[in-house]
């Protein structure tokens, strides 16, 4: 590129040269020269003027004193685009990471206004796009929000009615920074006020189902403490005592038994098996005739040749709770129909009954624990209330779901479906 130049102004000079010679001027071979240099770097400044508009694309300015300048212009602009990219990419990622985040969060400034949030935010707290800039607590509406926003909540800590929807709860976290900023967490709370005061009412409904027969069996072995309690007496009080016996058994048998299906892993090859659905549903049967004293007519239709993969234990106690749950819904001689069959989608257990019915208030809480139905058409009494959660966990547990129907006067059907690659044929008894 030297060598280049050194050319370049040896042909000038020497041009200047010739134009003196031929006019006898020095001053016009000067004049020629200046010319010549500004004509020269007015065409180098063009072909730069016209690089600028692309500075993307690698100058060809030739061996001129632009080329130079405009090379270590391009090589800056190229490196500060491949930071703008970095720092354009490491921004992308901390957005996506920080919308990922199932909790909401809101950046506000010291006077309340909106700087930055979340996508989870949006959803939580029912902001838009539009309200960046704008005052958080003048949006939600809400004093305790408000007095978090000042910092007058010692906690740091309030929860609020969603801003959106009056039957959700958020839980409101501030959190101070710098220059007065602080950053507000938005969790939505419902599911999990919900769970305790799901789990408050399963430890009150438990105590009181083993209070009142405590109560019972306290009572009469106070009375037996007594020194002059005769043997007839003492004979009278065993039948009372006995049936509140049985009931905190039952209650106990059925907590450990929904426990150990909430806490156990799901069947394996090692536990199912394959279950004569037909065969056990006769010994349903009978055990629920017993039940009545035979006042119910329990009839079953079964598909002798349709069996199921299981594990037997647990659809025993399922299938046992709907049957016994029909008996006990059901006025005195009313029909009870079991059916196993083959379902255009799959296995099919049934119970069908012309019971009282269930009103449809109750239909969404049939499985909770402890939700029962009290109607004084109902022959039998008692029952733990854990019957229909514990058909739930099973059916869970095979990939079914427990349908109800029902209508107030005419009785109930309860059904589940199993998949048919569960379905295989009974296993012959030998």
């Amino acid at each position: 590129m030297k060598a280049g130049a050194a050319a370049r102004g040896v042909a000038l000079c020497a041009g200047a040269g010739l134009v003196a010679w031929i006019t006898g001027s020095v001053a016009w071979g000067l004049v020629a020269l200046t010319t010549a240099l500004l004509a020269y770097h007015a065409a180098h400044y063009r072909a730069f003027a016209r690089w600028t508009r692309r500075p993307l694309a690698h100058p060809r300015l030739g061996d001129g004193i632009w080329q130079r300048p405009a090379g270590r212009l391009h090589r800056a602009i190229l490196a500060g685009r491949e930071r703008s990219r970095g720092l354009l990419g490491a921004q992308r990622r901390l957005r996506s990471t920080t919308d990922a985040i199932p909790d909401g969060w809101v950046i506000v400034r010291a006077d309340g206004e909106i700087e930055t949030y979340n996508q989870a935010a949006q959803a939580v707290l029912g902001l838009s796009r539009d309200d960046q800039g704008r005052n958080l607590a003048a949006l939600a509406r809400n004093p305790r929000l408000a007095a978090l926003l000042k910092g007058d909540i010692e906690s740091e800590l309030a929860e609020i009615t969603a801003p959106m929807d009056e039957t959700r709860r958020v839980e409101l976290r501030r959190i101070p920074m710098d220059e007065g900023r602080a950053i507000v967490m938005a969790r939505d709370v419902t599911e999990l006020n919900r769970l305790l005061t799901m789990r408050q009412d399963f430890i009150a409904n438990v105590s009181h189902e083993l209070r009142t027969p405590l109560t019972v069996i306290v009572g009469y072995l106070e009375e037996l403490a007594d020194e002059d309690i005769d043997f007839a007496t003492l004979k009278a009080m065993l039948p009372k005592l006995t049936p509140q016996a049985r009931r905190m058994h039952a209650l106990v048998d059925d907590l450990l038994t929904l426990t150990r299906l909430e806490s156990a892993p799901l069947p394996n090859e090692a536990t199912i098996e394959v279950v004569n659905v037909a065969q056990m549903l006769d010994t349903i049967a009978t055990e629920a005739r017993r039940l009545t004293d035979k006042r119910h007519k329990v009839a079953v239709e079964a598909e002798t040749t349709l069996a199921l993969r299981g594990v037997g234990s647990e659809l025993y106690s399922a299938f046992n709770n709907l049957v016994t749950n029909a008996v006990r819904y059901s006025p005195d001689g009313g029909p009870i129909d079991v059916r196993w069959f083959e379902s255009p989608a799959g296995p099919c257990f049934e119970v069908r009954d012309g019971g009282l019915g269930i009103a449809p208030e109750h239909m969404s809480r049939l499985t909770e624990r402890f939700y029962r139905i009290d109607l004084a058409g109902s022959r039998v009494r008692g029952g733990t209330g854990l019957g229909l959660a514990i058909v739930k966990h099973v059916l869970r547990r095979h990939q079914s779901v427990l349908h109800v129907e029902s209508e107030l006067g005419k009785g109930s059907r309860f059904y589940c479906v199993f998949p048919p690659e569960q379905a295989r044929p009974a296993p012959t008894i030998g």
